[in-house]
């Protein structure tokens, strides 16, 4: 039997840049029932155990935080292409979801131990840990799981946690009235990157809109974040069944006092 329907006065109004309106329901981002399976991902070389919600890789408003997302698998490819981003080195994710990233860099890294995956609610918190424990067991030390709302305690959180050397996230921004969203996620960026000469954040990001794309640069700049898109000739080949149907972008964002390396 379904779910009744959340009453309407649940229902947040998204207004887009071609002045239609949708409404989002914040509910149905998540799945309480855990109808979850398991499923071997392969990225590469690297296997990845991932507990979620396989059924679409179009899900619609549904289960986000629970979904094997088109941008979690490019990142983790482009990781893979470009393993010394985590060799020895920090590494966080933001918005994790089921963890593909992080665990894909967990497996990259001789010190899986630096990984932290992160997200904003115990559900997914427990999904994290559940497939952590899957892919890492024995006398293995893995990625921890840990809660995090952006713009939230980062002081508190860095001094658990430390800085990063590298910060990951896959399609976690979602609308194009988005400052609610960005700025707390480019103020969480800003205070947890390290201030090594190499440190990055990696997004890989739906676009949705071109306007979204230049507010997400905009706001960026204000936390003193230099944007730069990776060529989609550098976007890793096996992944063209994926990038030829959802206009996906890869963007690399480092202090603006810098160098990129890439």
């Amino acid at each position: 039997m379904d779910d009744p329907a959340p009453e309407p006065g649940t229902f947040r109004r998204v207004k887009h840049t071609n002045q239609l309106e949708t409404y989002f329901y914040p509910g149905l981002f998540m799945d309480d029932h855990m109808n979850y399976t398991w499923k071997d991902v392969d990225i590469g070389h690297v296997q990845v155990k991932v507990h979620g919600r396989h059924g679409s890789e179009s899900a619609t408003y549904a289960e986000t935080g629970q979904v094997l997302w088109p941008a979690s698998v490019v990142l983790s490819h482009y990781l893979l292409q470009h393993s010394h981003l985590v060799q020895s080195r920090s590494v966080l994710e933001l918005g994790a979801g089921v963890g593909l990233p992080g665990l894909v860099a967990a497996k990259l890294t001789k010190e899986p131990s630096a990984v932290v995956l992160t997200d904003h609610t115990e559900v997914i918190l427990e999904l994290l840990q559940k497939n952590t424990e899957a892919n890492f067991t024995g006398d293995t030390d893995g990625p921890k799981a840990a809660l995090l709302n952006w713009g939230a305690d980062l002081e508190e959180f860095k001094k658990t946690h430390g800085t990063f050397d590298l910060i990951l996230g896959a399609d976690i921004i979602y609308w194009t009235e988005q400052e609610g969203m960005a700025e707390p996620l480019f103020q969480t960026v800003s205070t947890l990157l390290s201030k090594k000469a190499d440190a990055m954040f990696v997004l890989c990001h739906h676009n949705r809109s071109a306007q979204m794309s230049k507010s997400i640069r905009d706001i960026a700049g204000k936390f003193n974040l230099l944007c730069a898109e990776v060529s989609k000739d550098d976007l890793p080949a096996g992944c063209s069944d994926i990038l030829s149907n959802v206009p996906l972008q890869l963007l690399t964002f480092t202090a603006k006092d810098v160098d990129t390396i890439i």
